[in-house]
């Protein structure tokens, strides 16, 4: 019985091609067709993850033995289908017999295989038949390790088991049921699926790694959470040990301002007491000034008076000279006649009076220039510019 099942499962993965995006359904209900009308009982078991991938195999009941063969990868295992189970849920794989004689077609539509699929199938395919179509055909040894190799979906299946506390094994996806065919209904709800009769597939071995990793998750969440705290306390503590330094270096500062208050207070104080003092200089040379003003007052109204008695003088002098002169003039027709030395007595007596004239001329201008050099004196005397520079500034005092 189990060579005739073999024949069955070797000539149906000759004959059924594979195509781009198959997942071995097709395969495993021709199979199921086959052995049925043999008169042998059989399934059709859907496994994996919906996602990202699934495949099927053909469980046939054989003298009460349910053996899985696999014709879309030409297998079969030794052990029954729940010893198969039983293994995988203690997470040990079960060693699968691989048929490696016979060879499967793979029809390649060029436009929708990745190129990737393509250079695999050009490198490790035996042989290429003539294309039908726009397809291309290679016979290739279609097994687990060729469908790894260009299925898109086998490494998000393999993740999935790993979150699962799988290993990377594909055997494992067993225990991921989907759906079971009896020939009349297809029933993917575990508990009314037959033969599996709500067997628990849960693997507490896997649980168990489940449960470590998500452990050594946490311990690495918590320890990164330990490294950000410390991280965080030495920030802190570097924060506290700025903060003492700038509050010293504040303290500093602010002692270095105090003293620099008392010295500018003190500054200050000097600069007021040197004001004062000042403003009482002043003050008293103001006085002191304003006497001597009133002096220079009192001695330039003596010399303008004095200066109005000479030119008065000088002026009766100068009319009696004229008047004299006029005299002179007047009998100088009756001196004509006199003799030489009375000409030369009154030549005499005139050029005594002009020289008497030119003195009191001389005196007069000797005057006007001592006024005014005492003028001048007094307009360049310091005297003056300190009273100049103290009514200014007085003028400009609220």
């Amino acid at each position: 019985m189990s060579r005739q099942l073999n024949r069955i499962r070797r000539k149906v993965y000759r004959e059924t091609p594979v195509a781009t995006g198959e997942t071995g359904r097709a395969t495993a209900l021709t199979m199921w067709r086959i052995v049925t009308k043999k008169g042998f009982r059989a399934w059709c078991y859907e496994f994996g993850f919906s996602g990202s991938l699934t495949h099927t195999v053909t469980i046939v009941d054989a003298d009460d033995v349910l053996l899985i063969h696999d014709a879309f990868f030409n297998l079969t295992y030794r052990l029954g289908f729940h010893a198969v189970l039983d293994a995988l849920r203690d997470g040990r794989p079960v060693p699968a017999k691989a048929e490696i004689r016979d060879r499967k077609i793979y029809v390649m539509d060029p436009a929708l295989e990745p190129a990737g699929n393509v250079r695999w199938l050009e490198a490790n395919a035996e042989r290429e038949f003539a294309p039908v179509g726009d397809r291309r055909r290679f016979e290739v040894l279609w097994n687990d390790q060729a469908f790894a190799a260009i299925s898109p979906g086998v490494e998000a299946a393999y993740r999935e088991l790993e979150a699962r506390g799988f290993p990377r094994d594909l055997q494992f996806l067993m225990l991921q049921a989907v759906e079971m065919f009896d020939g009349e209904k297809s029933h993917r709800d575990i508990g009314e699926m037959p033969v599996l009769g709500g067997r628990d597939l849960q693997s507490p071995l896997a649980a168990l790694r489940v449960a470590a990793t998500r452990a050594n998750r946490e311990l690495a969440s918590e320890r990164e959470r330990g490294a950000e705290r410390d991280a965080i306390i030495l920030r802190l503590e570097g924060e506290r040990d700025a903060a003492k330094s700038s509050h010293a270096e504040v303290a500093a500062e602010a002692k270095r301002l105090g003293n620099q208050i008392v010295q500018l207070r003190a500054a200050l104080d000097d600069e007021n007491a040197r004001f004062v003092a000042e403003r009482e200089a002043m003050q008293q040379a103001l006085t002191e000034a304003s006497a001597q003003a009133r002096a220079y007052d009192a001695e330039i109204a003596a010399a303008i008076s004095e200066l109005s008695r000479v030119r008065a003088e000088w002026n009766a002098e100068r009319r009696a000279w004229e008047s004299d002169l006029a005299e002179l003039r007047a009998s100088a027709g009756l001196w004509i006649g006199q003799s030489s030395d009375a000409l030369r007595t009154a030549m005499s007596e005139r050029d005594a009076a002009i020289g008497g004239r030119e003195k009191a001329i001389a005196d007069r201008d000797r005057a006007r220039a001592e006024l005014s050099a005492r003028l001048e004196a007094w307009d360049n005397s310091p005297w003056r510019r300190l009273r100049a520079v103290v009514w200014r500034a007085l003028s400009k005092r609220p």
